[in-house]
């Protein structure tokens, strides 16, 4: 049967950002990077921004929303893996 999307199709994750839903790209892949570093909080947020920002567009109006969900949707993510 032929699907659209083979196995290696990205994994979109959807985050709440200010009132919207959006996609993201890498997501989880991000959580990953950004946990081996050891940074604080608003170096957290700042380098999510950056690296979700390699495959997904960020509006430059929206970032600071962009860095707050991003952190918060982290520290769930650290939460979950400990």
């Amino acid at each position: 049967m032929y699907s659209c999307c083979g196995s290696n199709a990205p994994i979109v994750y959807k985050l709440k950002i200010g009132d919207k839903i959006t996609g993201l790209l890498e997501l989880e892949q991000a959580f990953m990077d950004v946990r081996d570093l050891n940074l604080l909080d608003n170096e957290v947020a700042q380098k999510l921004l950056e690296i979700v920002g390699y495959k997904n567009y960020i509006p430059e109006c929206a970032e600071s929303e962009y860095r707050k969900a991003l952190l918060a949707e982290y520290k769930k993510y650290i939460a979950k893996s400990k």
